[in-house]
């Protein structure tokens, strides 16, 4: 059964950290586009110019395609200004019924023009498709 989206955008901040409001919205938006099963809604988060973006955007794809996908983000850690900002996040991510998984994941976001965009994200591998 899968709960509305609201569900996961309203647990995504519901951690540690306190991130500035815009940063909060932010990520409810990525969490958000995910519990939609909507890539390119999800994808428009990231700098297209990231390192290794051309093989994470195939791998969001082909999970989003086939799977179901529930997430949360909580703020472990954010440190930065107004146009750049480091934050270690708590990301829980579970896939059709498999087993959830948990981990820190660190990114920099960057301000381009009005919207933030991820510009380095660690593991890049994490939305891989499961086997």
């Amino acid at each position: 059964m899968r709960l509305p989206a609201l569900f996961f955008a309203a647990a995504a901040l519901a951690f540690g950290a306190d991130p500035p409001k815009d940063v909060g919205d932010f990520f409810v938006s990525a969490v958000r586009a995910l519990a939609d099963q909507d890539s390119a809604a999800f994808l428009d988060h990231f700098d297209r110019n990231m390192p290794g973006f051309a093989e994470f955007r195939g791998d969001v794809i082909a999970l989003v395609d086939r799977s179901e996908v529930v997430s949360t983000v909580g703020f472990v850690t954010d440190d930065g200004d107004d146009s750049r900002r480091i934050l270690q996040l708590d990301w829980y991510v579970q896939i059709d019924d498999d087993r959830p998984e948990r981990q820190i994941v660190k990114c920099t976001i960057e301000r381009q023009g009005k919207k933030w965009k991820i510009v380095s994200f660690e593991p890049l591998d994490f939305f891989k498709p499961r086997p």
